[in-house]
């Protein structure tokens, strides 16, 4: 079984998909994690160097390869949705969670971060806005639950995540 969690930028996957994979006993994996170990280099450095559409193309590659994991969580970066061939992989896969947030929230998450190639050109919040706008219904289309994170703690969000999960169970 997996579960992979899809969202914008900032909301929390990486964070939620640790303590989800310690909960469950299950590895985690971070397609952005994948992509750098692969790369041997940092994901704003991928980007300064090959441009994003290379980024893109290891990204298709990284979430490829979760195909054949067992009793994982996979966080998948903000903009993995915008390829078709990775919103087809993610439509055949039950446990798609995303997890969404203002982008208000996102900002003050990322605001401080040098690691977000996205968010280094201009207005921060205007460009999670931007982009919250263009990937929001690639989002919804993948998912099979959408968590609404501003207000939750991370128990309440824990809880919702394995609460869906054992419903899912239990139609099996």
């Amino acid at each position: 079984m997996k579960v992979f969690l899809v969202g914008p930028m900032g909301t929390g996957k990486s964070t939620t998909g640790r303590n989800l994979s310690e909960k469950l006993d299950y590895d985690f994996y971070d397609t952005d994690k994948l992509i750098e170990k692969a790369e041997g280099r940092k994901i704003k450095d991928i980007f300064e160097q090959d441009g994003e559409d290379y980024f893109r193309q290891k990204e298709s590659k990284a979430l490829s390869e979760t195909k054949t994991l067992q009793k994982a969580v996979i966080a998948t970066g903000g903009g993995i949705v915008e390829r078709e061939e990775n919103r087809l992989f993610l439509e055949h896969e039950d446990k798609v969670i995303f997890l969404d947030s203002s982008p208000e929230r996102q900002y003050e998450r990322t605001k401080d971060s040098k690691k977000r190639p996205l968010l280094n050109d201009g207005d921060g919040l205007e460009i999670l806005k931007q982009l919250y706008e263009k990937r929001v219904n690639f989002y919804e289309a993948v998912s099979k639950k959408k968590i609404y994170m501003d207000n939750l703690n991370t128990e309440e969000i824990l809880k919702k995540i394995i609460n869906f999960i054992d419903e899912w169970k239990s139609l099996r």
